[in-house]
């Protein structure tokens, strides 16, 4: 089912874990996409999968924080793919996980870059294009975080808190332009993300147990499963403008499974 013929979706984070199997889904849905991370090989990798599925992807290395890039990457998705119709906000980065006081500087601000600005300068990049045009749908990943404060995590949660509160206020500028912007949770992953976040110390992250016990009792949730919720997000049809999301909202996934194939 092509649902999403003829439409251009960039999708940030797009190497590994979420943003990885959100582009494989939108892609399998009848996109093109244009996958962006610093990671080239990872993408490179992913793009290959597509193709040989028969799905349309191009690869772009971009750092998320970085405004130039950022414009780069506009720019050659619609020089060499076309207007892009849909944005998925996938980059994001957890570290430092230490207390505040503990805390590296440059690491908690870089942290901070990644998930705001690296949402804020996507969507200012592309925008503008969609409002001209009437169409667009934006879809920014959100965390339990953003609303659970846990201590050694004051960058992640106060980065998810903003990001949250960015696709509200956005939702409030583009509400009847045909551009739509919600947020979505995708619950705890399993990813290398979320790998990482049970290696660190308890005495730094005392959630880690709480992570350890989810990967012990198979807990964690398969990246594809939250990738068709954001796949619903963006179609055509779905109108979701200003709503923070979550993956186990029953009436979401109601929607998905009688929208999207199985």
């Amino acid at each position: 089912m092509a649902l999403l013929s003829g439409q251009v979706a960039i999708v940030t984070g797009a190497g590994r874990g979420l943003g990885r199997a959100v582009s494989e889904t939108l892609a399998a849905l009848g996109a093109s996409v244009v996958l962006a991370s610093r990671n080239a090989p990872e993408l490179d990798e992913v793009v290959k999968g597509i193709k040989r599925s028969g799905g349309h992807a191009l690869a772009q290395t971009a750092d998320v924080a970085d405004e130039r890039q950022v414009q780069d990457l506009a720019l050659a998705t619609a020089r060499w793919v076309g207007p892009a119709s849909i944005l998925v906000n996938c980059a994001g980065m957890v570290d430092p996980m230490a207390p505040l006081a503990r805390s590296d500087a440059a690491l908690w601000l870089r942290n901070i870059a990644i998930n705001v600005g690296g949402t804020y300068l996507p969507i200012r990049a592309v925008l503008p294009g969609m409002l001209d045009r009437g169409v667009g749908r934006i879809v920014n990943i959100s965390s339990g975080s953003a609303t659970r404060p846990s201590a050694g995590w004051t960058a992640y949660s106060a980065a998810k808190s903003a990001v949250v509160q960015l696709t509200r206020s956005l939702a409030l500028e583009v509400e009847g332009t045909g551009v739509t912007a919600c947020a979505f949770n995708p619950g705890a992953m399993d990813t290398d993300m979320q790998e990482r976040i049970r290696r660190t110390a308890s005495s730094d992250f005392p959630r880690a147990d709480e992570y350890r016990d989810a990967a012990r009792e198979g807990r964690l949730i398969d990246p594809k499963a939250p990738a068709r919720a954001i796949a619903y997000l963006v179609l055509p049809g779905t109108q979701r403008n200003g709503q923070v999301l979550q993956h186990d909202d029953e009436q979401l996934l109601s929607a998905v499974e009688s929208a999207l194939p199985g």
